[in-house]
């Protein structure tokens, strides 16, 4: 794959135009007939056995101006790998297929021409959406062969272009072993938003299939829960090996592109900017053998005040399956000093098997379900609740956990801890020990045992040489957490404590991504405060900032609950409903309900909250990205606090917020 400048070729072959052109632009030309922009090469090996397992290796990657192959990983990601998919993605967006079940409903076929291949005929059929069906559909060119009425080329782009990139594809397909199979994927993208001086960038990308073995015996243990990966020596191969699997050897232009490009990539330091990019993923920057945990340096909530710290734990480079570390770090709002550390051993990297023991002493906010691996994403405004955690008490913890992946898509974590907690507010817990003995308890001891669930159906998991993340499922993914407090090894509560939660985003062209999140849980037996579960509010006046899947006008542990259950449901309209030349603000409404009852409310004294049989409602409008600073972007939001708990003066139901986001 290469990236260029897109000159016309009446243009090139024309030196008298060349000559009354600025004198950049005919530097430019001339650069760009002798080099590519970019330039990458892979070879990988894939295989896949039906229904649906996959794996792709990257075994060989150059990329000029770069030693880290992760952007190898590009090329297999512009179209499906065959037609025949029912929905096909083109630069990560999902189309119709043209030729999936029932799309003469929706598509306009038209037969063009017929040609002769041999003894077989060729119907060329061109397509397009009918007028007035609204859908995410494509156009272009079928030739069909009539020998077995199969695929033998196919040219499609999206019926209605993105404005700042326009891409087509090209698949041709052959007959192997009496199988028609792809043999040449082709993908041209022109960038209208991208220039090199008045020359539009455009990226060629061409992958060859070579090597076809049809329905070969392939064991299912051949595939994991790793869709794709890099293998360790990819980009440690020789000129021998790349002519191997080279359909022709590199042109003078290609061999330029790469002396050219290692040479500036090499001075201006490209490796590290994109281990740059690569820490704010991860949450990691790689330093020899050990990696600095980032979100560790600097954090802020309304309790701690700002928190000061660092942390490290040892990466691949020193051991691939024994990894240990630690983080220390300073709260100066309740001027307490806060450490701990883990060791973590991978038994099994297949199956994603681990043991990993650890020691905390810090500070955690009461009752919130911690679910395992559960990350909000990058550009998501969900992290923006840690700025309204005005309570947290002190605890000191030691846990051990086993985790494993089973089912593909299951991850398993099965755990024991005990955690010592001092309640660092006027809260306290009255517990009747007999007829004649009542404790009135901030300091507690729970000892319990526990496993926990991640389920993310058809997840597909990409592992580079740094680094591994998974791209989004198209179906919901599953949090479950079930803990049983006992009273062995000095604990003072027995309970079990069940909770579980689910998200999903959607994108539904021309209406816009609506997204949700539901969680609901029970707890079975008394306890703390700490154990309970709170409101997740984000209300505490002053400035304030919208946080994603949490109640906007909600007071902060304003409800405590030991039976609830929340959903918090949102829709992104975009750019729909509102676009003028580079104006584009989106336009997002919102809406929360919370249900919750606590038995036993007598025993929590000292603070005052309240709890949700009744419901809680709020539903408010965003407005965001009404100015955008380089890759930030402001807007504004109001929100509405309604039904039975809302407050007895009116105007105090209505909170205006600022937005903040991201625009990669």
């Amino acid at each position: 794959m290469y990236f260029t400048g897109q000159v016309d070729s009446g243009l090139v072959n024309n030196p008298d135009k060349i000559a009354k052109l600025d004198t950049s632009d005919q530097k430019a030309i001339e650069w760009l007939e002798n080099h590519h922009i970019f330039m990458m090469e892979s070879v990988t090996e894939r295989k896949y056995k039906l229904p649906d397992k996959n794996y792709e290796k990257v075994i060989a990657s150059r990329v000029s101006g770069l030693k880290n192959p992760s952007f190898s990983l590009l090329a297999t990601e512009l179209q499906s790998f065959s037609f025949y998919n029912p929905t096909l993605n083109i630069m990560g967006e999902p189309y119709l297929n043209p030729i999936t079940k029932n799309s003469v409903n929706k598509y306009l076929f038209l037969i063009e021409d017929t040609t002769y291949n041999g003894a077989d005929t060729v119907f060329i059929i061109s397509f397009r959406p009918y007028k007035e069906k609204n859908f995410s559909g494509l156009k272009g060119l079928l030739y069909i062969n009539t020998n077995g009425y199969a695929l033998q080329n196919v040219i499609a782009e999206p019926a209605v272009q993105d404005k700042d990139i326009i891409v087509k594809i090209q698949q041709q397909y052959k007959k192997i072993d009496g199988s028609w199979f792809p043999v040449e994927l082709n993908s041209n993208i022109i960038f209208n938003n991208a220039q090199i001086n008045n020359f539009k960038m455009m990226g060629i990308g061409k992958s060859y299939l070579k090597n076809i073995q049809i329905n070969p015996d392939i064991e299912n243990k051949e595939f994991s829960y790793i869709d794709t990966e890099i293998a360790d020596d990819a980009t440690k191969k020789d000129e021998a090996f790349w002519n191997k699997y080279r359909g022709d050897t590199l042109s003078q232009k290609e061999k330029n592109t790469y002396q050219v490009m290692d040479s500036i990539g090499k001075a201006e330091h490209f490796d590290r900017k994109l281990a740059g990019l690569e820490a704010i993923m991860t949450g990691k920057i790689k330093w020899g053998k050990v990696s600095f945990d980032l979100n560790q340096f600097l954090a802020y909530n309304d309790y701690e005040s700002i928190r000061l710290g660092a942390g490290l734990h040892t990466n691949k480079s020193f051991s691939k399956w024994f990894a240990f570390g630690g983080y220390g770090a300073y709260g100066f709002g309740n001027k307490k000093w806060n450490y701990g550390g883990d060791v973590n051993f991978l038994i099994n990297y297949r199956n994603d098997v681990s043991l990993n023991f650890a020691y905390q002493n810090d500070v955690v906010e009461p009752g919130v379900t911690q679910f395992m691996d559960y990350k909000t994403s990058l550009l998501s405004t969900a992290g923006n609740r840690q700025f309204y955690l005005t309570q947290k008490n002190d605890i000191e913890k030691i846990k051990a956990q086993l985790n494993f992946r089973t089912l593909r898509y299951l991850k398993v974590y099965l755990y024991g801890a005990q955690e010592k907690v001092d309640v660092t507010n006027d809260y306290y817990y009255r517990q009747k020990i007999d007829d004649q003995t009542t404790v009135f308890d901030q300091n507690y001891i729970f000892s319990e045992i526990g496993i926990a669930f991640r389920y993310a159906f058809k997840e597909k998991v990409i592992q580079t040489l740094s680094m591994r993340y998974a791209k989004p499922t198209r179906y919901p993914i599953i949090y479950a957490k079930i803990e049983q407090g006992i009273k062995e090894m000095d604990g003072e509560y027995s309970y079990t404590r069940i909770t579980a939660r689910i998200e999903k985003k959607f994108h539904i062209k021309n209406l816009g991504k609506p997204s949700f999140a539901i969680e609901a849980g029970i707890i079975d037996g008394d306890v703390p405060q700490h154990k309970l579960r709170s409101s997740m509010g984000t209300n505490i006046g002053g400035f304030l900032i919208a946080t994603e899947n949490a109640f906007e006008t909600m007071l902060p542990y304003e409800f405590f609950s030991d039976q609830y259950a929340s959903i918090h449901f949102q829709h992104s309209f975009g750019a729909l409903l509102l676009k003028v030349k580079k104006f584009e603000p989106e336009f997002v409404i919102t809406t929360g309900v919370g249900f919750g009852s606590l038995a036993n409310k007598e025993n929590h004294q000292g603070v005052t909250f309240n709890t949700m049989e009744k419901g809680f409602y709020e539903s408010g409008l965003l407005v965001n990205n009404i100015i955008k600073l380089n890759f930030t972007t402001l807007g504004v939001g109001v929100f509405y606090r309604y039904g039975p708990y809302a407050f007895t003066k009116e105007s105090d139901n209505f909170l205006f917020k600022m937005s903040l986001g991201y625009a990669f």
